[in-house]
């Protein structure tokens, strides 16, 4: 092969799968843990490479990241024992910032989804931060029908760690990454 060809297949090897969000990656921070309530394994993950760093970037890049035969995605904090799990089990999300699979979208209101597609609404667990669920209530009826989405992610504060909305643009260094139980496992008859 010449040294072009070699290079041409280098080059293709290392940009495969970078997308028009970005072209960095993220590297796991040590183990991944299971949450046995949920039977879902979660572990921190750290960008490196140029930003962006972004929800929108982060949120296609995990797709490719697989535990223990599990497809990755952003976390989804569904009650509050997983948001306790994760503060205890995770030393960094007491002093960093990261990426969650939560997401507001303005519609005819404000629509707070996961990641898997399943509503804010319909669960009783809330982590926002003091103001952040008025300031997304107030954004969105200021950008009504727009379909505009704002990321929400993980912030430590004086009072925990809680969540806070972000603008589409914004970088963040870490990301929570969550392997969920695979759906075929909860049809599984018990013995």
């Amino acid at each position: 092969m010449s040294f072009l060809g070699a290079t041409v297949a280098i080059l293709m090897t290392l940009f495969q799968g970078i997308d028009e969000t970005g072209t960095a990656v993220a590297r796991p921070i040590g183990q991944a843990s299971l949450d046995s309530a949920t039977g879902s394994y979660f572990q921190v993950f750290e960008f490196y490479g140029r930003p962006p760093h972004s929800w929108e970037h982060a949120s296609r890049m995990v797709k490719g990241y697989i535990y223990e035969g599990r497809e990755g995605q952003l976390a989804t904090v569904k009650d509050v024992n997983t948001h306790y799990f994760l503060i205890l089990n995770f030393p960094q999300m007491r002093t960093t910032s990261m990426w969650i699979g939560l997401t507001a979208t303005c519609n005819e209101q404000a629509d707070i989804e996961w990641i898997d597609g399943a509503r804010l609404l319909d669960q009783s667990f809330r982590g926002f931060a003091d103001g952040v669920a008025r300031k997304i209530s107030r954004t969105c009826r200021d950008r009504k029908d727009s379909g505009a989405v704002f990321p929400i992610y993980y912030q430590p504060d004086e009072f925990g760690v809680r969540w806070q909305v972000a603008t589409p643009n914004q970088n963040l260094q870490y990301m929570m990454v969550e392997f969920p139980k695979p759906p075929e496992e909860d049809q599984q008859p018990q013995n």
